[in-house]
């Protein structure tokens, strides 16, 4: 398998895990949200965690302990499945001869053509993927530049899952979430393209501002960092990605209420940040929002603030 192959498989299985109140004593986003004698957790989570950032905060284990049931965006197909990998990969890849140096104006081909260079890429071989995978292997050949490659939180508590046998459920399927990725950035490629390249010239820095804020909490740094930058750059992305998604959550959250199951849902951590995130919109329905917070072993929860 050559270099170029490996990047193209390492962003398959990147893309397998996408699909991002200020608390001063805040440990983690992790979030308890009750109404009347029933409660859940919310744990929003980083699809791509240097190893580094391990071990997890203790409020994710917390969560975890308490719950019988771990809710997820999607199935995260093992790396080692070719069937499935291969299965994304056609989903992202324009068929009938199209190619995305169709789609793009000179100008951001050129600007394309040159970041991919200076990763030792060329366009010839991404020509043939819609832009939301060729964002993803620009991401992630920037990740792996700056060792910031590894599994995510949502791959981790999949196979914790897995060989503690608690209960997996979903929030989408991956038909769902590939068909999302497949239709980004379509009649927007020029902007969708810029905006990505733009991101990866400060990605590193802003990667790690990312992080902290997502250990401690912050969903007002979370905000300002990732979802204004969307919100700005690219409305429609924003709207598909983040807005509707929370909004379709919304319904499935509130079924877990009132049954005889514990659950700790996770969704990336841009979920739960902002006016339209998903802790938002529980909270707007009635439901009591509080950020955990684990110290010396004993639970604590401060109610939300924004």
């Amino acid at each position: 398998m050559n270099t170029f192959t490996k990047k193209i498989v390492s962003a398959s299985v990147l893309l397998s895990s996408s699909l991002i109140a200020t608390t001063a004593q805040a440990q983690s986003s992790v979030w308890q949200v009750n109404k009347g004698s029933d409660s859940l957790f919310i744990g929003g989570t980083v699809h791509i965690l240097p190893k580094s950032e391990m071990p997890l905060p203790a409020e994710f284990n917390h969560a975890y302990k308490q719950a019988d049931t771990i809710v997820l965006e999607a199935p995260i197909p093992d790396p080692s499945d070719a069937n499935a990998q291969m299965q994304m990969l056609a989903a992202l890849s324009y068929a009938n001869n199209e190619t995305l140096s169709q789609k793009l104006n000179p100008q951001v081909k050129l600007l394309l053509e040159n970041k991919l260079t200076e990763f030792g890429a060329n366009l010839t071989k991404l020509d043939g993927f819609r832009p939301a995978m060729v964002s993803i292997v620009l991401m992630s050949m920037e990740l792996q530049k700056q060792n910031l490659m590894g599994e995510g939180v949502d791959a981790y508590f999949t196979k914790k899952a897995t060989i503690d046998n608690k209960t997996k459920n979903y929030l989408e399927t991956m038909e769902f979430q590939l068909e999302l990725f497949k239709t980004m950035g379509q009649n927007n490629e020029n902007n969708f393209i810029k905006n990505n390249l733009a991101e990866l010239n400060n990605y590193g820095v802003m990667f790690k501002v990312l992080v902290s804020a997502w250990r401690q909490g912050d969903t007002d740094t979370l905000n300002k960092v990732a979802i204004e930058t969307m919100q700005k750059n690219d409305p429609h992305t924003y709207q598909q990605l983040i807005t509707d998604r929370n909004n379709a959550w919304l319904a499935k959250v509130e079924e877990m209420f009132n049954n005889d199951k514990s659950e700790f849902v996770l969704v990336g951590v841009a979920h739960l940040a902002g006016k339209d995130s998903l802790l938002t919109l529980l909270e707007n329905k009635g439901y009591t929002v509080s950020l955990v917070n684990i110290d010396d072993s004993t639970e604590m929860t401060s109610k939300r603030t924004e």
